[in-house]
């Protein structure tokens, strides 16, 4: 009986691109480590006052870049975001 070799070569390629998707997917559902999660921070926004200072404040809800603040005359948010505490 004659060995089908493109048979066999089918298969063996089948077998590594089976191989090949189940580490992929092993990988991909690892599970995040603990210490690189969310830290715990502040929310913080930037104003730019017309005098071209900038002041920082906490957010509010409502905030965004482009919303006028009254913070100061013609004051314009530039900036939003979370300061986090310095890892050590």
């Amino acid at each position: 009986m004659p060995i089908d070799y493109g048979l066999i070569a089918m298969f063996v390629t089948a077998v590594v691109v089976l191989g090949v998707m189940v580490y992929l997917f092993v990988r991909s559902s690892e599970r995040i480590d603990a210490g690189s999660g969310p830290r715990e921070g502040r929310m913080v926004t930037v104003v730019k006052c017309g005098d071209g200072s900038e002041k920082t404040r906490e957010y509010r809800d409502g905030d965004y870049v482009g919303l006028k603040a009254d913070d100061c005359p013609d004051g314009v948010i530039v900036g939003i975001y979370k300061e986090a505490p310095q890892q050590r």
